[in-house]
């Protein structure tokens, strides 16, 4: 792999950190093609998240992720695979409440219901290897950054209306989440013009604690993820 492509690699994770998920995603769809050649290209990811989380009360809710990826080929067989997930939802629903109702209130409610709204970015890196045009298997570490964390109240009140408070509770997770990742890919003909299509999924193993250094519970979070890639590859002009 040239030191062009490496650099080339990480500048656009770089520039991707600086700008917003609009224009992140704009700049690719306008530039993914102008900037492919037979050993680069880039790629736009959506899928959904499924978050386990463990020792932790509370159910999995479905979540979402988008980002960027960069796509180096190293030889035939192997390629690079670097992302900037700028939306990984780690949600979690029927929660246990980590910050304490306003005593004001207590006598007003007749029924609570807590849940996590959690995000993080995440920037996998990942080598992929190609069994075939059609099918490729992935592994690598992924460093995650918390972007939100928000615990939602609603409350069923007495006098039969309903109210939501929302509280920050960053401070009850670290700030960052490291963990590695398994891939299996399909890639499906030459749609979009010959761009191709890739149906990914994507088991995430969580290798360190979630939870803050003075949180009662220690928990790791392991991350299911079905994601739809759409590659901008440079095309024969023949076809």
């Amino acid at each position: 792999m040239s030191r062009q492509k490496i650099i080339t690699t990480i500048a656009f994770i770089l520039f991707s950190i600086s700008i917003c998920h609009g224009q992140a995603a704009i700049l690719v769809l306008i530039f993914g093609d102008k900037v492919a050649s037979e050993k680069f290209h880039l790629s736009l990811d959506v899928g959904a998240n499924a978050s386990f989380y463990e020792n932790a009360p509370g159910d999995v809710q479905m979540g979402w992720n988008f980002g960027l990826g960069t796509h180096t080929k190293i030889s035939e067989k192997f390629q690079l695979v670097a992302e900037f997930k700028m939306i990984s939802d780690r949600s979690r629903r029927n929660t246990p409440k980590i910050l304490p109702v306003p005593e004001f209130a207590d006598s007003l409610i007749s029924e609570i219901n807590t849940s996590w709204n959690i995000r993080y970015i995440d920037v996998p890196i990942l080598v992929r290897y190609s069994v075939s045009d059609s099918w490729h298997f992935s592994t690598g570490p992924q460093i995650s950054f918390l972007n939100r964390a928000t615990e939602i109240t609603e409350l069923d009140l007495k006098n039969g209306n309903e109210a939501t408070i929302n509280q920050d509770i960053k401070n009850a997770f670290r700030s960052v989440n490291y963990s590695w990742a398994f891939e299996v890919v399909k890639s499906f003909g030459k749609v979009r013009e010959g761009k191709g299509l890739d149906l990914r999924l994507r088991y995430v193993l969580g290798l360190s604690n979630v939870a803050a250094n003075d949180a009662a519970v220690s928990s790791r979070v392991n991350v299911l993820q079905f994601i739809v890639t759409i590659p901008f590859i440079e095309t024969d002009p023949k076809n």
